[in-house]
């Protein structure tokens, strides 16, 4: 069947926040410290590896808000303990969250307008699935893109994450299209690609910054700018 509709993961394929550094740094200023970006940055990979032990552990945290700010809430405290902040580092990543997770942190790709633009000239539906928390849908109408979403789903709106399967079918219902009928495109290769695939839909890896060059369970793309054409072919 030929593509009807097209689904987007939302951070890191659509959109990126402000440069690692600059929100926690900023937010640091008014309690008196004076955090360099590189220190920062020195010390992220051990933030995402806490992350990323949570969701190794239970992704389900992404299917309400309250869960998903608690996981990002210890992460944050972990760096700024690194970042040697004393007792103030549950009180900063507090203020390092409410940051990050607010529409005017986050920026659209130089990419994505082009790509959207050329996606819904062409008739097809576009959504978004994406395990993030209640504040999705301001950041994208934010960001001016949100015309171009029948729907928009967050995991923790829904009650739902990836790679789980139900939120895929949660999704191609709300657009009216069946799974060989739906392409999802993501940077996770669990939650966006597998979980796509094994939801029935097709899928595509955003690898913007070509970290899986190798990666070939899927197409692969490292700009949305040939996303437009890749569904072409897929459509022929």
């Amino acid at each position: 069947m030929a593509i009807e509709a097209v689904f987007f993961d939302v951070g890191q394929t659509l959109v990126h926040p402000v440069p690692d550094g600059a929100g926690f740094s900023q937010v640091a200023v008014p309690f008196g410290f004076e955090i360099t970006a590189e220190a920062i940055l020195a010390n992220n990979g051990k933030m995402y590896a806490r992350y990323n032990e949570h969701y190794q552990r239970d992704p389900g945290f992404w299917d309400n808000h309250e869960s998903a700010r608690a996981v990002w809430l210890d992460a944050y405290t972990l760096l700024y303990q690194l970042l040697e902040t004393g007792d103030k580092a549950e009180e900063l990543a507090a203020e390092a969250y409410n940051f990050y997770f607010n529409p005017g942190a986050w920026f659209a790709y130089d990419d994505v307008q082009d790509g959207l633009e050329q996606l819904a000239q062409s008739g097809l539906k576009l959504g978004l699935i994406s395990n993030w928390d209640s504040s999705l849908i301001p950041v994208i109408k934010s960001i001016g893109l949100d015309h171009y979403f029948l729907a928009m789903i967050s995991s923790a709106d829904v009650g739902m994450h990836k790679p789980d399967k139900d939120i895929f079918e949660y999704a191609i219902q709300q657009l009216g299209v069946l799974p060989d009928e739906a392409i999802h495109i993501g940077d996770h290769l669990t939650a966006d690609v597998q979980g796509a695939l094994d939801a029935g839909l097709h899928a595509v890896y955003m690898d913007r910054y070509n970290s899986h060059p190798e990666f070939d369970l899927a197409p692969r793309l490292e700009s949305l700018r040939l996303l437009p054409a890749l569904i072409e072919n897929l459509n022929t």
